[in-house]
């Protein structure tokens, strides 16, 4: 029998199941943190022969860290289930950010198969990550460690060479960072100066690059390609705290950006080491039509996106990439072909007054996470949101037309002051 330990509850929701051609053949045993445990049904549970629930890896976390397990005591429940396991017949199954070092390092203590931690870090340090794609000819936006001790030695000095290199604006983020938590858009030199003296964690400088940004959406089987399909940007990740909705639509097949855009990204991954399963990758496209590398992560995108692609392309993504991971076979996916898209309520200060639906030709699926009354807090991570829906249409261009009204959507509405 096969067994599956399975990190995180992020990839459960949109897994099915009930789609396993011989479930009993498996046994699923999840890892899960204390907080994230809440995000488990019971339905759910019942998939799993065992569910250990371990303290999470920070004792003050953001909710975007609410996730992560604490290493030492997942390695230790991945240690007991070896002691009758054999280690040819466990896998280990990761499809969040916040768990990937975790998981490839608990690979690589026990000789598992599947992503070690030296195939993992070229996905997360994204320092890394862009030296071994520079060295491929793949274009990256100009990039550099942040050296926090040439900060506190002269801010404004480093500013100058700074922005000499980059130009302004210019971009600091964590070198492990994901939606778009601890990202900071510098735009002058009080921004820049008001920064913290340690932000706790290594950063790197980035030249800010303006364009529409899309994901590539890939999935491999022995490093080939079996699925590419790209999704098309609203708005930049960094409008979202000011209100914008963070949208995106998957393009038509027959759009000549995606054979373009999946070429891209195939060159990128076989740059990095092309890993089994799924991944996705940003880009910019600019005005002069240049394609420019953001960032690339060894999973599939947030699961709102996954849940509106598996209805839009008619593929179960989170057992596809399970098949290919541990040889455990899904049926086909039986749900309704449509085109689909979704997005991501954004979150400003102040208390809700009222919840607003989009007017739209498609039909709309809305999930909220806050409620009148309630007293929220502005938040740039791209998972403390108000809310996240799904819009689906059997006519392409009419969801297209929709996909942009969203332009101007304000889904929340605030009390304002007296």
């Amino acid at each position: 029998m096969k067994t599956a330990v399975i990190i995180s509850t992020r990839g459960i929701g949109v897994f099915r199941h009930d789609l396993l051609v011989e479930p009993d053949a498996v046994r699923l045993i999840g890892v899960f943190a204390d907080r994230d445990i809440e995000n488990l049904t019971d339905e759910q549970r019942a998939w799993f022969e065992q569910v250990h629930v371990v303290r999470c890896g920070q004792d003050d976390p953001t909710p975007m860290l609410y996730s992560l397990v604490d290493l030492a005591e997942a390695r230790e429940v991945v240690g007991e289930v070896l002691r009758e396991t054999d280690a040819a017949d466990l896998t280990v199954h990761c499809y969040d950010e916040q768990n990937m070092l975790a998981a490839a390092e608990i690979r690589s203590h026990f000789g598992l198969r599947g992503p070690g931690l030296d195939d993992i870090l070229p996905y997360r340090d994204k320092i890394r990550m862009k030296d071994l794609l520079v060295k491929a000819g793949v274009r990256v936006p100009k990039f550099g460690r942040y050296e926090p001790a040439r900060f506190a030695a002269d801010a404004e000095g480093y500013f100058r060479d700074l922005t000499g290199e980059l130009g302004l604006p210019f971009i600091l983020k964590p070198t492990d960072a994901a939606a778009a938590e601890g990202v900071y858009k510098i735009r002058d030199l009080a921004e820049f100066t008001a920064l913290p003296a340690d932000f706790g964690r290594d950063y790197e400088y980035e030249e800010f690059v303006e364009g529409t940004i899309y994901s590539v959406n890939i999935v491999t089987r022995d490093g080939e390609t079996v699925f590419g399909g790209v999704t098309e940007y609203l708005v930049n990740s960094f409008e979202v705290p000011n209100g914008k909705v963070n949208a995106d639509i998957n393009l038509i097949d027959s759009d000549p950006r995606v054979a373009r855009m999946v070429g891209f990204a195939e060159r990128a991954l076989d740059a990095l080491g092309r890993l089994d399963g799924g991944s996705h990758l940003e880009l910019f496209l600019t005005a002069e039509d240049e394609m420019v590398f953001l960032e690339v992560a060894a999973r599939f995108k947030g699961m709102a996106g996954l849940a509106a692609m598996q209805r839009n392309y008619g593929i179960a993504f989170v057992n596809l990439a399970f098949e290919i991971e541990c040889g455990a076979r899904s049926h086909p996916y039986d749900g309704e072909q449509v085109y689909c898209f979704d997005g991501v309520v954004p979150k400003t200060h102040g208390v809700v007054a009222e919840l607003v639906d989009p007017e739209l030709e498609s039909d709309v699926e809305m999930t909220w996470k806050v409620e009148v009354g309630e007293e929220i807090e502005k938040s740039n991570s791209l998972l403390a949101n108000g809310g996240t829906f799904l819009v689906s249409n059997k006519d392409y261009e009419a969801a297209y037309r929709d996909f942009h009204r969203l332009a101007t959507y304000q889904p929340i509405r605030y009390q304002t002051a007296g």
